[in-house]
């Protein structure tokens, strides 16, 4: 056998020992984290604090995936009666807390009464093992209930309350002859009455080719619709003791009411007929297209966002009839995620008042955390953008007004209706004697299947 030359057994032996070296020295496998999948809607999962939250937990990752909220939660029946799916924690809005509430459906979701927040929370803020009944009392009751399902589980932690008050542009309502002060634009619609007659002399002031265009005093006169259901006690279901509650969408006088206030303020002309949340409504609030908007805190932010270059021309007033509240939204963790603890974790975490005074600040959702209403934080908070509006104290005196409302099961699809309905009046395509009949015809066909 030929012996290998001196250098190149060296070569040979220093080779082997690098490439052992190698192998020894190689890096450790990072290691993986766990991602929370949130499956939600609009601006309920706020990225500044999302990123918080990794900050603080490196081992977590947040995936926050946007639906349209009636997507969302078909998207989330169809996941509960397969029992699988992606999601770690899921939202719901108010609308279909009844749907959620009723028979057994309160199965497809988490009793948060069994969990406890870990030791991971402690440095964020939140206490370790606390369960739902233990952090209850920081919110606002009738919050928190439409969470709560009639056999008495917690599926959800409510993320904010909507609140409702008047955006309107001084700037516009100078140019009209109307006051600017808040206070004084505030006196001007004790009633929906006085708010169409503000609305109808604002458009008189307004010239032809300003009416040509489109422009008036409300963007949708039909939103009226909805402000005045929710001053009420009842909807369209009345709490009698069972988890079902008493249909009264054909008895309860105060969707005649609503009803007839919005045809009066469609017949008026007031609204621009924008419909909220279409393009032509994002262009229309920087163009002037609407001097007034009933806007719910979480609605701010839009009108931030969109018409950035109004800056300082809005403010904020006090709503017709005192008080008022729009949206809400619930947090749920679903019974099949394999992630329930870390789910839980950051759900108390980001729900709590600590961080609900933070979102409300940075994208003006209005805290359900009701252990906010009195603290000067929240009361003294002024918004620059709307003239420096006490915003805090103007939004919490709304929905302190408000008295709870029972949200039954096909609360959503009914209130859709109603909607379809003014929407056939405002075209000029029906009367209001007509479609008013037709939607309880469409309702009383809805409820039979």
């Amino acid at each position: 056998m030929n012996k290998l030359p001196k250098s190149k057994v060296l070569l040979t032996a220093l080779l082997g020992l690098s490439l052992t070296a190698g192998l020894m020295a190689a890096p450790a496998k990072a290691e993986e984290k766990t991602e929370i999948v949130i499956w939600a809607f609009g601006e309920v999962i706020q990225r500044g604090l999302k990123l918080e939250y990794e900050k603080l937990h490196p081992d977590i990752k947040i995936t926050a995936v946007k639906h349209e909220v009636d997507g969302l939660h078909n998207k989330t029946t169809i996941a509960c009666q397969s029992k699988t799916g992606p999601a770690d924690i899921i939202a719901f809005e108010v609308p279909y807390s009844g749907y959620w509430r009723t028979g057994n459906r309160s199965a497809c979701f988490e009793d948060l009464r069994k969990m406890k927040t870990s030791d991971t929370n402690v440095s964020a803020g939140i206490a370790a093992g606390l369960s739902a009944n233990d952090i209850k009392k920081n919110y606002l009751p009738w919050r928190w209930e439409q969470g709560v399902a009639f056999n008495d589980v917690v599926m959800g932690i409510p993320t904010d309350v909507g609140g409702l008050q008047v955006a309107y542009r001084t700037d516009l309502f100078k140019k009209a002859g109307l006051p600017t002060d808040r206070v004084a634009v505030a006196k001007l619609w004790p009633t929906w009455e006085k708010f169409i007659e503000v609305g109808k002399g604002y458009v008189a002031k307004l010239t032809p080719a300003e009416k040509k265009s489109g422009k008036a005093f409300i963007d949708e006169a039909g939103s009226i619709y909805g402000a005045i259901m929710n001053q009420g006690t009842t909807k369209y279901y009345q709490a009698d003791g069972t988890d079902a509650g008493k249909l009264v969408y054909k008895t309860n006088p105060q969707i005649k009411k609503a009803w007839n206030t919005a045809v009066a303020a469609h017949s008026a002309g007031i609204g621009a007929r924008l419909g909220q949340f279409q393009n032509d409504w994002y262009q229309g609030m920087g163009k002037g297209a609407m001097a007034t908007i009933l806007a719910p805190a979480w609605m701010l932010d839009f009108i931030k966002k969109y018409a950035p270059q109004t800056k300082g021309k809005w403010d904020i007033a006090d709503l017709p009839g005192g008080g008022g509240n729009q949206g809400g939204t619930e947090l749920a963790i679903p019974s099949y995620s394999k992630k329930k603890q870390a789910a839980y974790d950051f759900l108390t975490w980001y729900l709590a008042p600590e961080q609900q005074l933070k979102v409300f600040k940075s994208y003006g959702l209005f805290p359900s955390a009701s252990v906010l209403y009195d603290d000067a934080a929240l009361l003294e908070y002024k918004d620059e953008f709307f003239n420096n509006a006490p915003v805090g104290k103007i939004y919490a005196k709304s929905v302190l007004n408000l008295q709870p409302i029972f949200e039954g099961e096909k609360q959503r699809i009914i209130d859709t209706t109603f909607g379809a309905g003014l929407g056939r009046v405002a075209a000029k395509k029906e009367s209001s004697e007509k479609s008013y009949a037709k939607v309880i015809s469409d309702i009383d066909k809805l409820l039979k299947n």
